[in-house]
Parts: structure tokens; sequence; C-alpha cells
């Protein structure tokens, strides 16, 4: 099996860093891997306190033990996350064919590695799956180990191959032209969430990477392999970051992980009853006789709407 290159994304969190580093290294199979740190570079106008947390953010990078090799890449300037995420991967995929990534509030259970590498030797010809997910959201009932669901999930740590990534398209005018007469099929999730993230992208007044990517899974009808408990934990809804603001419920933490996942081969296709399970997640609330009805009326009117 060929392990997958990690890529982990920082900036001016070094005590989140370091965990991160931490779990990662308790990792089976972290002492084979090549670890790329991307260390984004300070704002223009960056505060004399905001200079030294992105310095020692970059020295705890420098420090990080327990892999094969350690590539530290410091950015000359502010990239911005989503321009770090797309030439990062970009740039590992065309190199080593698939990548496994993490940003730097992502915490890991030791099995996490092992998953990764699994999933993605074991479906890299399957062209319809384009992206493996770590996190899993809090359900009711059971699910499979792992199953495949229409959404990509990057809240987590993911991976993908270059086969699904050259799909990619950094064209947000071209997404928004596709999706903009097909809003149900693009809010599968619910609400309209995903499509105003779209829609504040193509006027400028936002720029992320997930929404250019989700464009494209989904165009494409990719699937995601999810487990059906989490790898990952998120220890980043304190305030610190510049993506995450402070929130006092954090829907990305766990308190306890799966120590490892099994991969096994499973159906090609959509798992409905986790299309409904983390339906229910994104609105707030489980599966429940209480919900039954809205579930049901949602879902006549997705069929018409989702292959």
């Amino acid at each position: 099996m060929t392990l997958a290159p990690i890529a982990i994304f920082s900036y001016n969190r070094p005590q989140h860093l370091k965990q991160v580093l931490d779990a990662l290294a308790r990792n089976r199979l972290a002492d084979q891997s090549d670890l790329f740190v991307y260390c984004d570079g300070a704002k223009a106008n960056a505060t004399d306190e905001q200079i030294v947390q992105v310095t020692q953010n970059r020295a705890v990078a420098h420090s990080a033990t327990g892999f094969k090799s350690v590539t530290v890449i410091e950015r000359e300037r502010n990239y911005g996350l989503a321009d770090n995420i797309i030439g990062a991967t970009t740039e590992l995929v065309n190199k080593f064919g698939r990548i496994i990534t993490l940003e730097d509030d992502v915490v890991t259970s030791p099995g996490f590695l092992q998953y990764m590498n699994d999933a993605l030797e074991m479906y890299k010809d399957d062209e319809q799956v384009m992206h493996i997910t770590a996190f899993m959201w809090r359900y009711n009932g059971c699910l499979p180990t792992t199953f495949f669901y229409t959404v990509p999930e990057c809240g987590g740590g993911w991976a993908t191959w270059k086969r699904a990534w050259n799909h990619f398209s950094y064209d947000v005018v071209e997404a928004y032209d596709y999706w903009k007469n097909d809003w149900t099929r693009f809010n599968i999730w619910g609400g309209n969430y995903m499509q105003k993230q779209l829609e504040d992208n193509y006027n400028g007044t936002l720029k992320t990477w997930f929404i250019r990517w989700y464009a494209v899974v989904r165009k494409k009808n990719g699937l995601t392999l999810y487990p059906n408990k989490p790898l990952t934990t998120n220890i980043g809804f304190d305030g610190s970051g510049s993506n995450c603001l402070a929130s006092k419920s954090n829907p990305f933490a766990w308190t306890t992980l799966a120590e490892t996942i099994s991969v096994k081969r499973v159906p090609i296709n959509e798992n409905r009853w986790a299309r409904i399970q983390i339906y229910c997640a994104q609105q707030g609330h489980f599966y429940s006789k209480r919900n039954r009805k809205h579930m049901i009326t949602y879902f006549k009117e997705l069929i018409k709407h989702v292959q």
C-alpha cells in the first residue's frame, strides 16, 4: 500500500498545532508517513502580537517529530486558507497521486491514518468515490461501519486522489452558473446554507475552497466515504481562528473517538438512512417521530431532483 502524504494547514495558533501534531504522531503509520506543514504568512496589517504568533506557529511546525519526514512550507505572504489548501492539495496530489489533509484544529485518534490510507487504497480505482472523511455527525440508530453519502465533509480531516481532484475548478462563476437553476439539489443538507456560501463567493464577499469542491463533487454525482464513528474532534471554536468564530457549542467536537475503523468494501451507492441522519444533524436535531412528517415532505420533494 502506498501511504498518502499528510498536509496540515496552519497560521497563527501554535498551541492548537502542537496538539494536532502530538496526536497525529501517536497514529499507527505516522512513522512511515511524509508530513507537510503549510504555515501561512502574516497579513499585511498584522499587529506585532499576531506576527509573534505566526513565528511561534512556525517554530512548532519545525519541532514536529515521529514521522518518516517533516517538510515545513513557510508562505512568504498571507495566502488565506482557501488558496493555501487549493495550492497545496494540487501540488501534492500531482506528485503523490493522493493526499490526507488536516487543519490546525483537528485532533485525531490513533486509528486515523490507518483508516484514511486503507480507504484510499480500497477505492483508488472507483471514479465515483471522490472524497473520504474521518468525521461523522451525531445520530440515532445504527449505520454500517463505513458507508457512502453524496455530500463531502471537510470539517474533520479528509482525503482524496489526483483522479478526483483533477475535476476541481477554481472558477466560482462557472459553478454558480451551473447550479443557479438547481438549488434544490445543491441544498441537499436542507436550508440554503450551501447556496448562500456559493452566492457569497460569486459576489466576492467570501472566499472559501470547500464550496468550489462541493460544487464539483455534487455536479459529478460523486460519493464520500464516511465512518459510522468519528476519528477526529475539533478544538478550534474558541475564537482563536481566522475562519472559526467563538461558539458555546462546537458541532465538530467529540469527547470520545473511535480507536479504529475497519475499512471493508461496501456497495458504491448512497446510504439513504445516512442521508436522513446527516440531514437531521445539519438541522440541529436527531431523527424522531416528532419530525417524521417534516422529513417525509422534504424527501418527497428531494427525490424529484436527486438521482
